[in-house]
Order: C-alpha cells, then sequence, then structure tokens
C-alpha cells in the first residue's frame, strides 16, 4: 500500500540534527507516511544515522544540488508517493501531532492545496527564543493578495496534495531563498489554504545564519513580486498601499542590514533599488 504523506528531507553534513529530525517525524500520531532523505553527498556519518533506525518507510537518495536546495526538494518529489506532501528540513522539528490534525483538515475538505501552521523558533542548542514565527496574522481562503504583500507561511509547517504539485509545478531552481514563497504564490493563485491555530514545528535558528542572505533574499522578494504585478497588472491598482509597504520594509531590512556592517554607500544604493 502506498503512503498517505510522503515527508521529504534534505541535508547535507548534519548527522546528529537530521538523527533529531527523522525521530521527530517517527513520533508523529499519524504513521502513514514515508520518509525520502535527500543527502548531498555529505561527507560526515549521514548515511549511517538513516541506516540506524532500520525502518522501512525511510530511504535515502543521494545527489548534486550544487547550493541549490530547490533540487534537492524536487528530486524528493520525483520519488514520492504519498498523497500529501510534506517538508523538514535536517535541523528543524515537528512537534507530535503535526500531521494529524493537518491530515485531518485536508480530509475535511477537499478543495484545498494547501494547510500550514504557526511553528516555534529555538537556538542552535534547542532552545525556545520565540513561540510564534509569524510576522502577521495568519490568513485562510483565497489568501493569494494577502501573500504577495507578505509571505506568512514557513515551508516545514505546510502540507500540500500532491495533485496540487501536478498542477502548479515544483519548486523553481533558480531562487535559492524564496523557492517556498514562490511556490506558495503558485498554489494560492488556484486553491484556497487554511492553518491549524497552533505552533506544530521548530524552526532553528543558527548565529552564523542571522542575517547572512539578507541582500539575496531583498532582490528575489522583489523578482516574484515583479512577476507577478506584471502576470496581474490589476494588481498594481488594488494593492497600490500595500505594495508600498512591502518595499518601505523590504529597504528597511536592507539598509539596516548595510548599517550594521558601515557599508553607507551600499546603504543608500539599496534604498533606491527597492523604493524606485
Amino acid at each position: 500500500m502506498l503512503p498517505e504523506v510522503s515527508v521529504i528531507i534534505p541535508t547535507y553534513n548534519r548527522a546528529l540534527l537530521l538523527q533529531k529530525a527523522i525521530q521527530s517525524v517517527l513520533n508523529q500520531t499519524f504513521q502513514d507516511f514515508e520518509i525520502i532523505v535527500v543527502n548531498n553527498y555529505s561527507i560526515d556519518n549521514t548515511i549511517e544515522v538513516v541506516r540506524s533506525f532500520n525502518d522501512k518507510r525511510i530511504k535515502i537518495i543521494n545527489i548534486r544540488n550544487e547550493g541549490i536546495i530547490a533540487r534537492s526538494r524536487n528530486s524528493g518529489l520525483k520519488e514520492s508517493q504519498g498523497n500529501y506532501i510534506a517538508f523538514l528540513d535536517s535541523d528543524d522539528l515537528w512537534l507530535p501531532e503535526k500531521l494529524d490534525k493537518q491530515v485531518e483538515l485536508l480530509d475535511s475538505n477537499k478543495k484545498l492545496g494547501l494547510v500550514y501552521s504557526d511553528n516555534y523558533v529555538i537556538d542552535s542548542n534547542g532552545n525556545l527564543k520565540k513561540k510564534s514565527f509569524l510576522p502577521c496574522a495568519m490568513f485562510r481562503g483565497n489568501v493569494f493578495k494577502e501573500l504577495l504583500h507578505r509571505n506568512f507561511i514557513a515551508l516545514l509547517t505546510v502540507i500540500i496534495r500532491k495533485e496540487v504539485l501536478n498542477k502548479v509545478g515544483m519548486f523553481d531552481p533558480k531562487y535559492k531563498i524564496a523557492q517556498d514563497y514562490d511556490l506558495f504564490l503558485r498554489i494560492a493563485e488556484y486553491y484556497p489554504v487554511d492553518f491549524v491555530e497552533q505552533p506544530l514545528a521548530k524552526y532553528r535558528v543558527h548565529a552564523e545564519g542571522v542575517s547572512k542572505n539578507i541582500e539575496l533574499s531583498v532582490d528575489e522578494d522583489l523578482q516574484i513580486m515583479g512577476y507577478w504585478l506584471i502576470k496581474k497588472p490589476e494588481l498594481k491598482r488594488e494593492l497600490r498601499g500595500k505594495i508600498r509597504l512591502k518595499k518601505a520594509r523590504l529597504c528597511y531590512n536592507l539598509t539596516a542590514y548595510y548599517f550594521s556592517k558601515h557599508e553607507y554607500k551600499k546603504a543608500v544604493k539599496g534604498i533606491y533599488k527597492v523604493c524606485k
């Protein structure tokens, strides 16, 4: 029998954290799943860790993703057999009721394309940093316009119907950071979404990763917004105020980053680039 849920876990040289991530899936109250570990040819004991579970529901595939994690996730999608797809990075964790609550919600409404939730934020040692990851309110139903204004969905919390991905496509490898945001918008264009109103996962923040990709993140966010404003020109009028607010937020994030590094010329260029 085919599994109901396929869980895709990309990884690279994170054997110890990967072990905890896999265990958080095995601890689910909902047990009808497969786990696909997509290994970017790790040089630590990743393969031994995966095999140590001795669970037929876990399989590992090896690919060279060339630093583009979208390729790893897409490789996992191609191997998946479940009706629903969920994603977990190898340094993050799920709470035990995640799949149970989200599968129940998807089963109760066949029109839904995606279900998400809030999540906790933990530090590299697993200590709680924030009780909520969300930068704003949660939205359900036809959320495309709200989502274009601000991404309020975290990938580690989502579960998506496989048939939805068959329609809208997989992750776009041209995005290194915003690949999930791009996918969520493509889903929200056609399908309503819903959420479970409680944290169902733990997102791990590493000290060395804070703000290191802010420039690329802002650039990709602007690319995505520009794409949709060209595809749907009526949005320029409908979302005029929200678009200005989004640009102001991106401008602030970028200039604050440059000022923190005392790169004032780049800060001025950043203001022009985002706010023009």
